[in-house]
């Protein structure tokens, strides 16, 4: 994975949901990962619920 690459990503995905920067760089990275669900303990009202890049799940909902 090329940092560069994915903090470029993490850019783009908080300037267009609005996702705070470690989430935005976590969801870039799963996205280069390729992986199908991204689970998080943050509540469902939190900005990384925003991304449609992704599923995202959140404990709370289990």
């Amino acid at each position: 994975m090329d940092l560069e690459t994915n903090i470029k990503k993490g850019l783009k995905e908080a300037s267009v949901y609005g996702t705070g920067a470690m989430d935005s760089l976590h969801i870039a990275s799963a996205k280069l990962l390729q992986v199908d669900e991204f689970i998080t303990n943050e509540k469902p009202n939190k900005s990384i619920h925003r991304s449609k890049n992704i599923n995202i799940i959140s404990l709370y909902d289990l």
